[in-house]
């Protein structure tokens, strides 16, 4: 994603609420010139990700634009608190999601094992971990399967009808 390093910026932004910054500030993180559009128009810098996927990285860091001075060539960012985050915990979500989890609940290795996924599968935080979620319950039906299929005879196994009703039942 062309703006990651703009998300890690205000991931790591901890103790930081709201943040203030200039133009140029948040051109040396993402390490490019914000586009004309940036500098000319508000709606460049609105908290929607319909047709805005540069605002991805400030949502998906947990943050929103709650202040900005075109004139000056500043906005602000400030945290969002969510119901069932505590307040300074990071975020970690997926688009319109419906869960978030604190960041701070990860352990480091559960956190690079989702990095490393969404490097691989080049998605977001919350799209790799919803992918290694849905990958582990496959995996947790396969094992009970087929112990269920060791623990019957042979004949009591209709495997058409297993897959039918795994199937049926999602």
């Amino acid at each position: 994603m062309k703006y990651e390093p703009l998300k890690r910026y205000l991931e790591a932004a901890r103790g930081l609420d709201p943040l203030r910054m200039a133009f140029d500030e948040i051109e040396g993180v993402l390490g490019f010139a914000l586009p004309r559009s940036a500098r000319e128009h508000q709606a460049w810098w609105s908290n929607t990700r319909i047709g805005h996927t540069h605002a991805a990285a400030w949502l998906d860091a947990g943050w929103k634009t709650s202040g900005l001075d075109l004139a000056g060539r500043r906005v602000t960012f400030q945290r969002e608190v969510e119901q069932g985050v505590a307040e300074g915990a990071t975020p970690f979500r997926h688009r319109d999601d419906a869960v978030t989890v604190p960041l701070e609940l990860l352990t480091p290795a559960g956190l690079q094992m989702i990095d490393r996924e969404a490097r691989r599968m080049r998605l977001d935080r919350g799209a790799a971990a919803a992918a290694l979620l849905n990958a582990l319950a496959v995996e947790r039906r396969r094992v009970l399967l087929a112990d269920l299929a060791q623990s019957l005879p042979a004949e009591a196994i209709d495997a058409a009808a297993l897959v039918r009703e795994d199937r049926d039942g999602r």
